[in-house]
């Protein structure tokens, strides 16, 4: 910046001035009075910056410039007339002709750049929060989408509630038969005193209530928020919710317009999982009616089943059991998987288990019954490659005649606690291959004779030898409890998500003479 020589320097379109070394004006042009509105030669350009600017010009800038000889388009503010005016500065340091250090400096306005600024940073806010509720309502989606049946979406989303929406505490609350709301689902840690949540049903869908009556206030028409910050949310159209989600904050207040949305997504997917529960509850009686049959009663023996349908199936499956006295002295049980679901495996597994009943007989035996099976499957079409565990048990002596076509092998769990997979009699599934086996072992009074499904020991987890060795030690574990509570147990460490489980335990009490 060379000395003035014309008017050119006043009417530059930008406030012009020159500092000596320590930061002292020495001069300025007229468009930078005019910006400040009083004189500035003999003041410090520090005088001229609001306190932020002052502060960073003393911390940064000089110390900048000391360095490095110059700075470029850097954001500060000047104290004018009318108040603070964002400028941007550009210096540079040069030599004068006495020697001494001088530093030439240029102020552009920069009022449109910061209104520009503002903007973009609250289009960058509004994009973040708006990322934010997407991926809030992404996971709300996803989770739902997950949940089975009623009691799966409410757990759903109380758990989405507190990884994904903020609150620290979330429950779910269902309309029951009669009207009430009753707590299905809770997550987070139990809310403090005083903070509205309720811990008791209470009759009717969540309405506005006015803050003057009880502190409730009406933010949107499916969020109800308490003046401590709880939020209960309609779960579905507000005029006839299906339930309420009450959450209580973590932290930050609650984004009502993602609540909005997730309260109809989860409207529309309780609506989806009534309509799972009924489906499943047809096809649950009907599994069990296909199941259901009039076990034998005899002192010498006692007969335990159960059966737990695939948490995800809607359909029946192909697991049956039976039981039935081949003759006086001879209980025969039974253990079948027809390949498949829904009413075409439903209608093979009721075949199959009454052509069991039919061609048992005294005298026939496990390896013939599997003989006579195969042509029944390959003449009637039914039941290809089903798999089976047969077994009579002989009410005199307590051995056991046995064959498994395809199946998993029976476990003897004995009275001292020891057990024994019976793996011999073994041979391929219904309706496939020729010449079936038998074996025979012996029970002790008191020993258990356990057959069972696949869905018992498999999972994607483990391998099967792992599987059978967890049942092994959980019969065992449990041996000395009921059968009851045995076959309860094993169901209760089968996995969750797997196939059918069906369990049938036999027990040999022989009568004393």
């Amino acid at each position: 910046m060379s000395p003035r020589t014309d008017d050119a320097w006043d009417r530059a379109p930008v406030a012009l001035l020159r500092l000596d070394g320590d930061g002292t004006i020495l001069d300025a042009n007229r468009v930078l009075l005019d910006w400040v509105g009083r004189p500035a030669q003999g003041l410090r350009l520090s005088d001229l910056l609001s306190v932020g600017g002052r502060i960073y010009w003393e911390t940064h800038l000089a110390p900048l410039l000391h360095m490095q000889g110059r700075v470029d388009e850097v954001a500060v503010e000047l104290r004018g007339p009318d108040g603070r005016l964002p400028v941007l500065m550009s210096a540079v340091v040069h030599t004068g002709a006495d020697g001494g250090r001088r530093v030439d400096v240029a102020l552009s306005r920069a009022t449109e750049r910061s209104r520009y600024e503002r903007e973009l940073l609250a289009a960058r806010t509004a994009a973040d929060r708006s990322a934010d509720q997407l991926r809030a309502l992404q996971a709300t989606t996803a989770a739902l989408s997950q949940g089975v049946g009623t009691e799966g979406v409410a757990r759903a989303l109380v758990d989405v509630a507190v990884t994904h929406l903020g609150a620290a505490t979330a429950s779910v609350w269902l309309a029951a038969d009669d009207g009430t709301l009753v707590r299905r689902a809770s997550s987070g840690a139990r809310a403090a005193e005083g903070t509205g949540v309720p811990d008791e049903p209470w009759t009717g869908a969540p309405h506005p209530r006015d803050d003057r009556d009880d502190g409730w206030a009406e933010t949107a028409e499916t969020v109800q928020v308490h003046a401590g910050g709880v939020v209960v949310v309609a779960l579905g159209t507000p005029d006839a919710p299906r339930g309420t989600l009450v959450l209580s904050p973590r932290g930050d207040p609650f984004d009502v317009g993602v609540l909005t949305a997730v309260g109809q997504q989860a409207g529309l997917a309780l609506e989806r999982a009534e309509r799972f529960d009924q489906k499943a509850s047809v096809a649950h009686e009907l599994q069990h009616a296909l199941l259901t049959t009039h076990l034998p009663v005899d002192d010498r023996f006692s007969v335990t089943t159960e059966y737990r349908p695939g948490v995800q199936a809607l359909e029946v499956g192909g697991d049956w059991y039976d039981a039935f006295l081949v003759d006086d002295d001879v209980l025969a049980v039974a253990v079948g998987d027809v390949v498949g679901r829904g009413l075409h495996a439903a209608t093979a597994m009721g075949q199959l288990r009454s052509a069991v009943r039919a061609v048992a007989g005294p005298g026939v035996g496990p390896a013939e019954l599997l003989t006579r099976l195969d042509r029944f499957v390959v003449q009637a079409d039914v039941g290809f490659m089903a798999t089976l565990a047969y077994a009579e048990i002989d009410l005199t002596t307590g051995v056991v005649r046995y064959a498994c076509a395809g199946h998993l092998p029976p476990l003897r769990l004995t009275a001292g606690g020891a057990h024994e997979f019976l793996w011999d009699g073994r041979s391929t599934p219904l309706g496939v291959g020729t010449g079936r086996a038998e074996a025979s072992a012996a029970l002790d009074p008191g020993d258990l004779l356990v057959l069972y499904t696949d869905g018992l020991v498999e999972r994607r987890d483990r391998s099967l030898r792992e599987g059978l060795e967890a049942l092994a030690s959980a019969g065992a574990a449990l041996l000395e409890s009921s059968v009851a509570v045995l076959v309860t147990g094993l169901l209760e460490r089968a996995p969750a998500d797997l196939d059918d489980v069906c369990v049938l335990v036999a027990t040999w009490s022989p009568t004393r003479p």
